[in-house]
């Protein structure tokens, strides 16, 4: 079991947005990407999806691992995210599991696509150095914090149009509805801590402007989310966040902490199953990464987690 810890110091569970995000991506990629090659027939894929996904998988594990290194304290303050911040695994592993997972993955997108590695130092970059560290730590500042989850989002996008073999530069455009629904996640999930980030002198989003506000703004930010997906016709993103934003009105108006974690965890779900319905074998995947997560926090550490309960 205790083997186990290395896979899941990666936080799987946390792999469902990324590759819901990416697999949709793919799928813009099929119905907007319409340039033709001189032959009038469309350009043929040249990246195999399945490898693209384990790689951005093992990038963002890496993510995930640096994220605890740098939190550690506040983790410990807010009694969560225990691998590194108790000791069961130690921090100069953790580092070096994290150097090896990152510098495989970067080298191996290279080798199938440039503009794949290229996108994969971007998600690198935003998402594992000035997200967590010195002297950018935009994880703890409000707006800063929307900037690079955005930023975040739009490449796991774009990562998964380049992916399907992209011919045109269309991506650009279509990867942000998905950053902005991104963002307005992002923003509920930090209110849960508001109380030990501002303790440890963190001012994320929700400890700068308090619970109500940020309630207002992932509103706001879903329901952009809704309209532009829709303007673009992407209906594997309008129908989701549609179906999500109730939730996120639900979360303003109650301001229970239970309605704002259902809204975090059912919109992250509807989008999965929306993805599903394109692509079978991924529910079985979600499937697999949930009862497993489940047993093996059960056996390991007598924990009820993953969870749909808010």
């Amino acid at each position: 079991m205790k083997y186990l810890d290395y896979i899941f110091v990666l936080r799987p569970t946390l792999f469902f947005p990324v590759w819901t995000v990416f697999l949709a991506g793919y799928h813009a990629n099929l119905l907007f990407d319409t340039k033709n090659n001189l032959f009038g027939s469309r350009v043929i894929h040249t990246n195999n999806p399945i490898i693209v996904t384990v790689l951005l998988t093992l990038l963002m594990g890496a993510v995930f691992i640096f994220n605890q290194i740098a939190d550690i304290q506040s983790d410990r303050e807010n009694q969560k995210l225990f691998f590194i911040a108790d000791g069961i695994i130690k921090k100069n592993i953790a580092i070096l599991e994290g150097i090896a997972l990152t510098i495989f993955s970067i080298v191996a997108a290279f080798l199938l696509d440039h503009k794949l590695g290229i996108i994969f130092i971007i998600v690198f970059i935003f998402t594992g150095i000035i997200y967590n560290f010195k002297p950018f730590i935009w994880k703890d500042k409000p707006i800063l914090g929307i900037i690079v989850n955005f930023c975040g989002g739009w490449s796991v996008a774009a990562c998964g149009w380049i992916a399907a073999g992209a011919s045109s530069w269309k991506f650009v455009i279509y990867a942000i509805p998905y950053a902005i629904g991104l963002v307005a996640v992002y923003l509920l999930t930090t209110l849960p801590d508001i109380h030990g980030d501002e303790a440890m002198g963190k001012i994320t989003f929700g400890v700068k402007f308090g619970q109500k506000l940020t309630t207002y703004w992932a509103v706001a930010f879903e329901f952009a989310a809704v309209v532009l997906s829709y303007w673009l016709k992407d209906y594997m993103l309008f129908l989701p966040a549609l179906v999500a934003f109730p939730l996120f009105l639900i979360a303003a108006v109650s301001q229970e902490m239970e309605d704002i974690f259902r809204a975090i965890k059912f919109t992250v779900l509807f989008a999965s199953l929306t993805v599903c319905l394109k692509y079978p074998l991924y529910f079985l995947v979600i499937l697999f990464t949930f009862y497993f997560s489940k047993w093996y926090y059960r056996k390991r550490f007598d924990l009820e987690y993953p969870k749909f309960a808010a």
